[in-house]
């Protein structure tokens, strides 16, 4: 065969050349279009690399967060935009362990009921989304937030516990407030005290639709969390030591009917304080809500008559013949759950060694404060934190011999110059020195010094204050209005007779 010549191979090779390309343009867009979720990322250039390892980090951060227990409605949240996200770089932190208590009881067994209101939902809510409801101290599923109006934060759905009320409860003068939220919110006002155009202070009268949202609430949460052991209802303006009340839970069955917090008392009826939290039993749901198709409304015209959610509720337990106590009695009172913050409260000898369950009037910074505290505690090892352990790490820090300006609210014995005569002293104190008690600050220590069970002292003018009790009170800071239209009050302390209070 004759050789063809190279010229007419060479008309050739633009063909050949023409068809590599092609093939190499349509590969390369092929790869162009690779779905990055499942490309190799190590050979491409760092910058998209980096975005990319972004949102597989978004994503699994996302994936460990737990699913709230209501879930808002998709119109709710604001979609993202693949530019947030790409721009949005969080970091990925490992599952938060679950915090350890040392009992049988656990917060998989529990419902925290939290009810807050409208009118100061943004100012006591997010401190505890912040600190109190951490997934590993209460699981999410197995938290209720209740207001009288509803709200969504991010994950977080407030339920309205006052929309399915009555007619005839909502044409009631105390529902005015709720009536007129929805003009409020309409209007652009909110009740934040952000200190920026639109806040405002929210519909005047909110307290007084409070004693309405304890019935429903009680109702919801048994219905919709039938499989809880128990039902721990707080307040937004209190600290509940959770770890602490679970391991006093095991002391009781759930299935039968407890109803214990702190002690408070209206109308002849015993019942747990609000403020102070309290616990209710599966048993004791079952023995009272649990019987009725409707509890609000057969109770509907008792609450209209009386000013307390918490005493309906007690009342409501006693007409089931679910007595308040710990011990299935009326009149046995709990230490541990608290109607006041801890600054206002009192260390007694009596509860110096009894566990901690609860503080009220809390602000934010204390449940900050508390929260950290808690966290800190080795349940585990150490058991229940007890009054004691409380005051020594957050109360005693701030006491001092004498802080002048500053009332710690002694009380037990009073002497003024008006009531000397009739002053008398306490076994072992001499009346010379009990007498001189009301001259000045040093003799009103003295007297103190010498009534051995004395721990505190407060001084104002002419009158001389002790007490057995230990309670750190408030100041008056430099500054204040106060400190212009009265002589100082000074106090003193004597924390270190403590010392006999000797725990087993």
């Amino acid at each position: 065969m004759a050789r063809v010549p190279f010229y007419r191979e060479n008309r050739i090779v633009p063909v050949g050349i023409m068809v590599f390309v092609m093939f190499l343009f349509f590969y390369h867009l092929d790869l162009d279009h690779t779905d990055p979720r499942t490309a190799d990322l190590s050979d491409l250039p760092p910058d998209f690399s980096h975005k990319e390892n972004t949102i597989k980090a978004e994503s699994r951060q996302q994936q460990q967060q737990p699913l709230p227990s209501f879930q808002p409605s998709p119109s709710a949240i604001p979609p993202q935009s693949a530019s947030d996200k790409l721009h949005t770089e969080k970091p990925t932190t490992p599952k938060p362990q679950k915090q350890q208590h040392g009992g049988q009881t656990t917060a998989e067994d529990v419902v925290l009921l939290f009810k807050t209101g409208a009118s100061v939902l943004w100012r006591r809510l997010p401190i505890h989304l912040a600190t109190s409801f951490a997934s590993d101290r209460i699981p999410t599923d197995n938290l209720l937030i209740y207001s009288d109006y509803p709200e969504t934060i991010g994950s977080w759905q407030v339920i309205d516990v006052l929309e399915n009320s009555t007619e005839s409860v909502l044409r009631s003068d105390n529902y005015e407030p709720y009536r007129q939220q929805a003009d409020y919110e309409a209007r652009q006002v909110y009740a934040e005290q952000a200190n920026v155009e639109g806040d405002g202070n929210g519909p005047a009268g909110g307290w007084k639709l409070d004693k309405y949202k304890f019935l429903p609430l009680i109702q919801h949460a048994g219905r919709a969390k039938p499989d809880a052991k128990w039902y721990i209802y707080m307040e937004d303006d209190a600290y509940l030591f959770l770890p602490n009340l679970l391991q006093h839970l095991d002391r009781f069955s759930w299935q039968e009917p407890w109803y214990f917090g702190g002690l408070a008392w209206k109308h002849g009826d015993y019942f747990a304080h609000g403020g102070a939290g309290f616990a209710l039993s599966r048993g004791a749901w079952e023995q009272s809500f649990g019987l009725e198709e409707d509890m609000v409304a057969k109770y509907a015209a008792f609450t209209e008559a009386h000013g307390c959610g918490d005493h309906v509720l007690g009342h409501v337990m006693q007409d089931y013949g679910i007595n308040f106590g710990q011990t299935h009695g009326k009149s046995s009172y709990s230490w541990g759950f608290n109607p006041e913050p801890h600054w206002g409260g009192w260390f007694r000898r009596a509860s110096w060694c009894q566990p901690l369950y609860s503080w009220h009037h809390m602000h934010s910074k204390d449940v900050a404060r508390l929260y950290n505290f808690e966290r800190s505690w080795d349940f585990a090892t150490k058991g229940q934190m007890k009054y004691r352990d409380f005051f020594q790490a957050m109360i005693a820090p701030y006491m001092r011999r004498r802080v002048v300006w500053w009332d710690n609210q002694s009380s037990r014995y009073e002497i003024r110059s008006d009531n000397v005569a009739d002053a008398q002293p306490p076994e072992g104190v001499s009346k010379e020195v009990w007498n001189k008690a009301w001259v000045s600050m040093d003799a009103c220590e003295a007297a103190c010094e010498a009534w051995k069970d004395c721990v505190q002292w407060t001084f104002y003018e002419d009158q001389c204050r002790m007490d057995e009790n230990l309670m750190l009170g408030m100041g008056i800071p430099e500054g204040d209005q106060r400190r212009q239209t009265s002589l100082p009050r000074t106090s003193g302390w004597l924390p270190q007779r403590t010392d006999k209070w000797v725990c087993d």
